[in-house]
């Protein structure tokens, strides 16, 4: 059975950021997005992401709100987007593993029994699936640390700091 996964902007814009969406792809996942993704990421212009989408190596799954209205009314209280809710319902349609760095949509997830995880789980497997090497790794995620200003990325410092120093030994 394919590994499916389904990536959030947030993972998208950390793995361009780091220059890691080819190692991405080598992993074997088929990788699925929704188009409320999409437009985000083109609202960013986060043109390398996109290209991945428009060359097919990751699919925008067209979607209207009334596909998953139902799942989006009963989280609307917990202040998920449409655009994350988006995501989640794909992953549970589609059984994937989801990957989002948004806080409140992992505890969503989480409610709905949807395997979650994040920026950091996805260099861990790019580690030790020999894609990437550990030095190289724990430099890239410094960096990524270092971002300021609207490209600055909210990762759990403490967590990144270990994996720096795992990587470092």
């Amino acid at each position: 059975m394919k590994k499916i996964a389904v990536k959030d902007a947030n993972i998208f814009i950390d793995l361009e950021s780091m220059g890691l969406l080819d190692l991405w792809l080598m992993l074997g996942y088929e990788t699925l997005t929704s188009t409320f993704v999409a437009n985000e990421l083109e609202d960013g212009k986060h043109a390398q992401a996109l290209s991945y989408i428009s060359s097919g190596q990751i699919t925008a799954v067209n979607l209207e709100l009334t596909d998953f209205y139902e799942l989006y009314e009963e989280l609307e209280d917990s202040g998920v987007s449409s655009t994350d809710v988006s995501v989640l319902y794909l992953a549970q349609q589609h059984e994937a593993i989801l990957l989002t760095g948004d806080k409140t949509l992992r505890v969503e997830a989480g409610v709905e029994c949807v395997e979650c995880h994040g920026s950091l789980w996805i260099m861990q497997q790019l580690v030790d699936g020999g894609y990437l090497q550990p030095i190289v790794a724990a430099e890239k995620l410094k960096a990524l640390l270092l971002l300021t200003g609207e490209e600055r990325r909210f990762l759990p410092k403490a967590i990144c700091e270990e994996m720096i120093s795992s990587w470092t030994k």
